[in-house]
């Protein structure tokens, strides 16, 4: 998969709508999972979208600005910055400190296991809905595990039901909200971002990546958040990069003892009055 294949394809399926759906493994499936993983064994990995910390330790990237009323996005391509997996989950390696950290739908993905070598601490606690990788997982990662610096949780990423209210610094996601977005099973998105929300403590981050731009994604995601039929808002602080390969998306857990409004930075989500304000200062 790639930034300009998938773009193709959730234009297509946003002019098809509901009257047609594209061929898609059904990945909101848990029993899929299991089926997928059945036949395989502790030394094998796959890592979605082929991203490996090397791509995430430090990279460049270029801001993407989402247009809520015109749904639509574009890539400021005249500045390009810099950051690290680290600045984004505001989690540094080589801290002693204790931060513990949600990596949901693992897999059998060596991400977790850079992390540890790279330095960072945790706990790191991984979770996917599959049993099977779960096993397989625990069997490749034991001395790690003996370690203190991870674990393995069998667990729906909807529900989160293993796991304390505020008990995470963290959260992040290399693939799932892609996967279930790609399977079309919008439903699942919202409860997944309202479990993180509710296992995140105030002011922690949730990274993580997708193909899909902003305006075919976000409106399914923060469907709840947007329509006002939430009492609390649960995020803030939402930004969007465009990496080499792929799309980094973070968003931050509102303080509750500051606002519950969806703040978007102004230079990163602007609307049609915003727009037209912008060109008439560079005049």
């Amino acid at each position: 998969m790639s930034l300009r294949g998938r773009y193709i394809i959730d234009r297509i399926k946003t002019v098809l709508g509901n009257s047609f759906r594209l061929p898609c493994p059904p990945y909101g499936d848990p029993g899929y999972w299991d089926a997928a993983y059945s036949s395989l064994g502790p030394q094998d990995s796959y890592e979605w979208g082929d991203v490996t910390l090397a791509d995430l330790r430090k990279y460049e990237y270029r801001t993407v600005e989402w247009n809520v009323q015109r749904s639509s996005s574009s890539t400021n391509n005249n500045m390009a910055q810099q950051s690290s997996l680290a600045e984004s989950l505001a989690i540094h390696p080589h801290v002693e400190k204790n931060e513990p950290m949600l990596m949901l739908g693992c897999g059998n993905s060596t991400l977790g296991e850079e992390m540890i070598d790279e330095g960072w601490s945790g706990p790191l606690i991984q979770v996917d809905v599959s049993s099977r990788v779960i096993e397989t997982m625990s069997h490749r990662c034991h001395q790690l595990i003996q370690n203190g610096h991870m674990n393995f949780v069998q667990d729906d990423a909807c529900e989160l039901s293993a796991f304390r209210d505020g008990m995470m610094q963290a959260c992040l996601d290399k693939g799932l909200i892609d996967a279930i977005y790609c399977a079309e099973e919008h439903n699942q998105l919202s409860k997944i971002l309202k479990s993180v929300g509710r296992v995140l403590r105030s002011g922690g981050w949730f990274v993580f990546l997708s193909f899909s731009r902003p305006e075919f994604l976000l409106p399914r995601l923060l469907k709840e958040e947007m329509q006002n039929v939430v009492r609390k808002r649960q995020w803030t602080n939402l930004q969007v990069q465009e990496l080499e390969k792929i799309l980094l998306y973070k968003m931050q857990k509102v303080d509750i003892n500051q606002d519950n409004e969806l703040r978007f930075p102004p230079h990163r989500i602007r609307n049609d009055k915003e727009r037209r304000k912008h060109k008439h200062n560079l005049k």
